[in-house]
């Protein structure tokens, strides 16, 4: 922090809301202009072509944290940033971000700069779910066993039959 006639000035954590999947573009453009950002972003499961993957992807789609002196005159370049639809604003000045926050998610990082959330509690045999992805996306089923720690066992009904898969509890979430 520096001070200016005798008023404290500091940098503090602004949200930056991107444009569409430009998250990434949209950091790189801002660090490059030599602001400092930070892009919360967790491990994921996605299935490609029949495969499933562990992918990267951010926390918070689309938006993102950059620390700025809203004192400085640079910090509207912001705004100009390619990647940059806006920033998240009370008003007509950005809306500061505590410190706390960025601490909070920061100490919930792995050593790659990955935020582990903690497991979703597990699912019990008799319980309602809902597959979340894959060719059985949206499709409603009954969890019938555990298969291991990760798995379980699902029927579904599927042109009239009862047919038991095993899924990830990663790729399940109770029905509504």
């Amino acid at each position: 922090a520096r001070s200016t006639a005798g008023v404290a000035v500091m940098k503090q954590w602004f949200v930056i809301y991107s444009r569409s999947s430009q998250e990434r573009i949209a950091e790189g453009n801002l660090q490059a202009q030599g602001f400092e950002t930070y892009l919360p972003r967790l491990a994921c499961r996605k299935t490609q072509a029949r495969r499933s993957l562990v992918v990267t992807v951010p926390m918070f789609p689309r938006y993102f944290f950059v620390r700025a002196d809203l004192d400085a005159s640079r910090w509207r370049s912001i705004y100009g940033t390619f990647g940059v639809a806006t920033v998240v604003s009370f008003g007509d000045r950005p809306a500061a971000v505590p410190e706390s926050v960025i601490d909070e998610l920061r100490m919930r990082e792995d050593s790659d700069g990955i935020i582990r959330l903690p497991k979703e509690v597990a699912f019990n045999a008799g319980d309602q779910v809902q597959i979340t992805d894959g060719p059985l996306s949206d499709v409603a089923a009954m969890v019938a066993a555990k298969s291991d720690r990760d798995r379980v066992f699902v029927l579904m009904s599927i042109l009239g039959q009862q047919v038991k898969v095993r899924v990830g509890n990663d790729r399940l979430r109770r029905a509504s």
